[in-house]
């Protein structure tokens, strides 16, 4: 009865997964076009101004969201048979959202010249009117999120994926390719940016109108904003901690720039390398769409042994599955950043590297994470989370000033893979919860032939692609041709070795023949 339940769990996530997989690879897909549009179309020194405005935005959509994301993903599910209390949590997370979002928004508009006085002297001429126009998100962004999150509790992946993994992306390449192709500048981008997010915003909430059967009611109970700000605020804390662990070198790279880092578009290049490296963690975030929901609900039933039979699973097919792109991504690293500028190459190989190894530290400890929150442990994530925030700040700083942009790079890598460690811990010593075994020796080894394969396929490919164009179409012909000799060669050592059974049983029950 057991294994039916973790089968039947895990089977709900994955076609979260599935549809999340389908999505976000078109996401990454549109981001990467979105990207190199705004690189080609702006150059370096202007891509990196309007990074930058994102990233403060960022950090303002912590105070925005209030943890109400989590606080949907823990309260409909938990209150399914009460559907008056779950309409009255719904409605107190938008209301959040919404007064949150508008406060704060006005905040960054007033505050747009203080905060532009301690960015790179390079960005300050632009820098006002790009922040005064990105505060317009701020509501805008938080309110779609929480769209998402409902899409998500109530295990519909598809809407969320549809939201926020295409709509988002799409309109916001067709809003900026318009305003470059009509010669615009960097402000009139911006507002392409902010025009794009309305559409979404507008087809969202039809879509959550229409597709989900769940309407805010608003009038909460003193003990149901009690319960709901019990479990969210704190959870602001650790989302705050969680920005100042993983994005804060952005932020620094950003605002010491001018006086450590001679390179003018350091935040342009950094952004590129996070962007990519990001891509290993495609994985994780899909299996983690219906985890939490499903997560919570195996754990207030008391279903342990299915809580760390889902647990184990997809930790082992969140590093399976993100270990070959990073493999990719440290052979071809010089090939994948000359596609965006050769100045981007020149500068940013070896942070591209040192984001790979930390974002394949994330993907392989699985959700984790979410372990901890939706096993009542949210005070806990919040401790870790902020000494490890405030540790990453200081090596950054310390390390920016020492060594540059290698310097972010090699802080937020230490600071993520500590992180990580620190979570597999936590989660063993407070609920006897360990995803690892023997089975990681499979794709390990399988990961190493392809690494050995996509070498010797870029070593004999070097001699006959050089001359055929310019440097990108170079290295656009030996990324996809060792990409996919690679892949060949990692998916056939993995079948060779042997499929789990599990695993095999699984994909024959829930694949279609």
């Amino acid at each position: 009865m057991a294994d039916q339940s973790s089968d039947s769990s895990l089977k709900s996530v994955s076609r979260g997964a599935s549809f999340f997989m389908a999505g976000k690879g078109l996401d990454n897909g549109l981001r990467f076009v979105l990207n190199w549009v705004l690189v080609r179309g702006l150059g370096g020194l202007l891509f990196s101004v309007y990074t930058l405005g994102l990233v403060v935005l960022t950090f303002a959509q912590v105070f925005t969201n209030l943890g109400t994301n989590q606080a949907i993903m823990k309260f409909i599910p938990k209150y399914d048979g009460n559907p008056l209390k779950r309409r009255r949590m719904l409605g107190l997370s938008y209301l959040t959202s919404l007064v949150a979002g508008v406060a704060v928004g006005v905040i960054i508009f007033v505050a747009a010249p203080w905060i532009s006085q301690y960015a790179d002297p390079e960005y300050q001429k632009q820098f006002v009117d790009v922040l005064r126009v990105f505060a317009f998100l701020l509501p805008l962004d938080t309110l779609i999120s929480c769209f998402g999150s409902l899409f998500k509790s109530l295990e519909m992946p598809e809407y969320q994926v549809f939201i926020r993994n295409i709509l988002t992306p799409l309109f916001r390449v067709i809003g900026v390719s318009i305003a470059l192709l009509l010669g615009l500048a960097l402000l009139e981008t911006v507002v392409a940016t902010v025009v794009a997010a309305v559409i979404v915003f507008c087809i969202a909430i039809w879509l959550v109108v229409t597709k989900a059967d769940l309407k805010p009611k608003f009038g909460a109970s003193r003990d149901e904003l009690i319960e709901f700000y019990d479990f969210s605020l704190p959870l602001t804390a650790s989302h705050t901690g969680q920005v100042l662990a993983s994005k804060v070198d952005l932020l620094m790279v950003g605002f010491l720039a001018g006086a450590y880092i001679s390179t003018p578009d350091a935040v342009g290049i950094y952004k590129i390398a996070v962007v990519l490296a990001g891509i290993l963690l495609l994985p994780l975030s899909a299996f983690s769409q219906l985890f939490p929901p499903i997560a919570s609900r195996l754990y207030n039933n008391g279903e342990m042994k299915d809580l760390e039979t889902l647990y184990r699973r997809i930790t082992r097919w969140t590093f399976t599955l993100g270990l070959f792109p990073a493999i990719g991504a440290v052979i071809y690293a010089h090939e994948l950043l000359v596609l965006f500028s050769e100045s981007f190459a020149q500068q940013g190989v070896m942070v591209l590297l040192l984001l790979v190894v930390a974002q394949l530290a994330n993907a392989s400890v699985g959700p984790s994470g979410y372990v901890l929150m939706m096993t009542d442990h949210h005070y806990l994530a919040l401790v870790n989370q902020w000494v490890l925030g405030v540790c990453n700040v200081i090596m950054n700083y310390l390390f920016i000033k020492e060594f540059g942009l290698i310097g972010a790079a090699l802080a937020s890598a230490t600071v993520i893979v500590a992180i990580n460690v620190l979570r597999i811990y936590e989660v063993w010593y407070t609920e006897g919860l360990f995803p690892y075994s023997r089975r990681y020796i499979k794709p390990v080894f399988a990961g190493a032939v392809s690494a050995v394969v996509m070498f010797g396929t870029k070593t004999i490919l070097t001699g006959y692609v050089s001359g055929i164009g310019s440097d990108a179409i170079v290295a656009l012909v030996q990324g996809a041709i060792g990409g996919v000799v690679g892949l060949a060669a990692f998916a056939g050592m993995l079948y060779l070795l042997g499929i789990e059974q599990e695993d095999r049983d699984f994909f024959a029950e829930n694949l279609p023949t």
